[in-house]
């Protein structure tokens, strides 16, 4: 795994100086966030609140995020659900916009603060993965990881300096734009190995069936 970020050089020093571990490894100058968006239509139900290890997935994410920040934000569209939770509690400030809009409502109540964004259903997240990505942080606007499958967005670091970006991009409906163009996502369908070639194949079979019909 590797991250990748976009470099900003501006500020830089000041960064340095915010984004500091303190002897726990609690991370000084930047904020928390919890993404609880979505229907759950694939699982049936509402996965936040599913028991994972006897623990809602809500609560663990939240407990496992509060050891490394000491401002945690839960982002979410149905705030009464949560509110059993010891943490600031957000709704969506432009609801139906999917995790974009979640990382925007983060970013603007983190009131200029850089936030590390995690969803709910991630129980697995690493302090140590989490703490390098910091370090990196003093030099970059986005710290997304990248595994083989692509990148990790909703596994993230964001500056406040991406906000008036993500605001374009939510004003412009560009994500919704590329999604009625390419409801697939064909067109970020790369071949890494002989499966992916294979899976090309069977997906240009389909696409080639769908036009004849």
């Amino acid at each position: 795994m590797r991250c990748r970020g976009i470099y900003r050089g501006v500020l830089l020093l000041v960064f340095v100086s915010l984004l500091t571990l303190s002897d726990e490894g609690e991370v000084a100058g930047m904020v928390g966030v919890v993404l609880v968006g979505g229907e759950s239509r694939r699982y049936g139900r509402n996965k936040a609140l599913e028991l994972f290890q006897g623990e809602r997935l809500i609560d663990r994410q939240v407990r496992t995020v509060g050891t490394l920040f000491s401002e945690v934000l839960v982002i979410t569209n149905d705030p009464e659900r949560y509110l059993h939770l010891d943490v600031t509690i957000v709704r969506d400030v432009i609801p139906g916009q999917g995790p974009l809009g979640g990382i925007y409502t983060g970013l603007l109540f983190a009131q200029g603060k850089s936030v590390f964004v995690t969803a709910c259903d991630m129980p697995f997240v690493q302090p140590a993965v989490v703490r390098r990505m910091v370090q990196l942080a003093t030099d970059y606007d986005v710290i997304v990881p990248e595994k083989t499958e692509g990148l990790e967005p909703l596994h993230a670091i964001y500056s406040s300096r991406c906000l008036p970006h993500i605001k374009k991009m939510l004003d412009h409906g560009t994500l919704e734009e590329i999604g009625q163009l390419d409801p697939q996502g064909l067109s970020f369908f790369n071949i890494n190995t002989p499966n992916d070639m294979d899976r090309a194949r069977e997906l240009l079979e389909g696409l080639e069936e769908s036009r004849i019909d």
